[in-house]
């Protein structure tokens, strides 16, 4: 049990830490649990879920399979993945979060919903918790609602792009890019980390 406590507050301070201390240790049920000693991480298959309350920041974390490196404050999610927060949704196939640099990069039918306000679909996306920006790249759609905000000089004039930046808190596009020579995001191996 201590070790599953030691898990939660890791899992949870990559997903959606909002400061130092928590309100509540979240809630952590899996399949199958176990450590992987040769990889140094926690190992969580089948039907992953985390559900979370930091100082009255709601979430559940939802998918298929996760690994975290508790000492190097990293975690791996693939399959299913979905992060939903209030409105927000944010799903993908695989995901990448690190405590340290504080991003998350998330690959394979990406889709982040703001309920009444945009939904984003994308190839990859790269999250900076810190900042609340968001940037899309690949194959993007944006949906707008009338309270979507956008940034000075920039327009939805078209369907696709290839890079939009989104400020998550002010819910604004802050760069809509039809043509954009975009970053590689590739989600590295557990045991390369």
């Amino acid at each position: 049990m201590k070790t599953l406590k030691i898990f939660g507050l890791a899992f949870l301070m990559i997903f959606i830490a909002q400061g130092k201390t928590f309100a509540e240790m979240p809630e952590i049920s899996a399949g199958e649990t176990y450590f992987d000693i040769f990889k140094g991480v926690y190992v969580l298959k089948g039907n992953v879920h985390v559900a979370a309350n930091n100082h009255g920041f709601k979430a559940v974390v939802t998918a298929d399979e996760a690994l975290v490196s508790v000492a190097k404050q990293k975690c791996w999610a693939e399959g299913n993945v979905k992060l939903t927060q209030e409105d927000i949704t944010f799903s993908c196939d695989r995901a990448y979060m690190q405590w340290q640099t504080r991003t998350a990069e998330v690959t394979g039918k990406v889709k982040f919903v703001n309920k009444k306000i945009v939904s984003i679909t994308s190839d990859t996306a790269v999250f900076n918790w810190q900042n609340k920006i968001v940037d899309f790249y690949g194959k993007i759609t944006v949906k707008a609602e009338k309270k979507l905000k956008f940034a000075d000089g920039v327009k939805l004039d078209g369907n696709e792009y290839q890079h939009v930046k989104y400020n998550v808190v002010e819910n604004e596009i802050l760069e809509l890019d039809k043509t954009f020579d975009a970053p590689e995001v590739v989600i590295p191996e557990a045991d390369g980390n």
